[in-house]
């Protein structure tokens, strides 16, 4: 099959550009090296782009070497505050400076979360208290989170992401704590690999933080879900703490307790 693809690309005169979306969805080993052979073999006249939410085993050391592999990642992607002021702007809503800052702080530079916003701020008859209360538990980003972001993990994934979220940061460890079950931190590092809105806080990746709209969207979720279980995970997490001398947070989940 690839050189067939290989063999129709090289006899078409025009430049031609290849698109491969949602690449994440490829899991057949077979096939990724496959896809390496096309891609390394491609004629001058062809280029490639790849969509995808994860790093996948794609062997492309060779091109990146060569300076003909560009690589344009999430940091890539976020707006800068100059960047949403003009998306506002282009949008027709008139907000202070700071309400565009507090947005972009809000969203933390998210495309798709500032895009929500703006939909939702076209028309509203006080956009500064809108974005004041803008949070992860607005309903056009809600049902975004959840139908991009939960419901597309597997049940110990969300099980986790719900548990987890009312810590302002967490480790695989804690994690195990307040989910029952061991692994936690391989699943918090693929989650990060996957761009799923999981940040590492050091170089180590041994602790992680959720973004703002997305923690605020999975306590929503946590409280909905399991409410009757959201003392005992602030005791956990309380006494976690308190055994690893981290005293503020250790107070705060107490509480949080009452």
């Amino acid at each position: 099959m690839v050189d067939r693809v290989l063999s129709e690309l090289a006899d078409a005169s025009d430049g031609i550009t290849l698109v491969i979306d949602d690449l994440h969805e490829l899991h057949s080993q077979e096939a990724l090296a496959l896809l390496t052979r096309l891609l390394v073999n491609l004629p001058a006249h062809v280029h490639a782009i790849l969509a995808t939410r994860r790093d996948l085993r794609l062997r492309l050391h060779q091109l990146r070497l060569a300076g003909e592999l560009a690589e344009i990642r999430a940091t890539d992607l976020r707006f800068t505050q100059r960047e949403t002021r003009e998306l506002l702007e282009t949008s027709g809503i008139a907000l202070s400076a700071a309400g565009a800052a507090l947005l972009h702080q809000r969203t933390e530079g998210w495309a798709a979360g500032l895009r929500l916003a703006a939909l939702s701020l076209a028309g509203h008859p006080d956009p500064e208290r809108f974005v004041a209360e803008f949070s992860g538990s607005d309903r056009t980003v809600a049902e975004y989170l959840l139908a991009e972001m939960l419901e597309r993990r597997r049940a110990d994934v969300q099980d986790l992401l719900l548990r987890t979220s009312l810590l302002d940061r967490v480790n695989g460890q804690l994690a195990d704590l307040l989910t029952g079950h061991l692994g936690s931190d391989r699943i918090l590092l693929s989650l990060e690999d996957a761009n799923a809105f999981v940040i590492s806080l050091d170089p180590e990746r041994t602790w992680f933080r959720y973004h703002q709209l997305f923690g605020d969207f999975l306590r929503l979720e946590l409280r909905r879900r399991l409410p009757e279980e959201v003392p005992a995970l602030h005791r956990r997490a309380a006494a976690w703490f308190a055994e690893h001398g981290q005293v503020v947070e250790a107070i705060r989940h107490t509480q949080a307790l009452g």
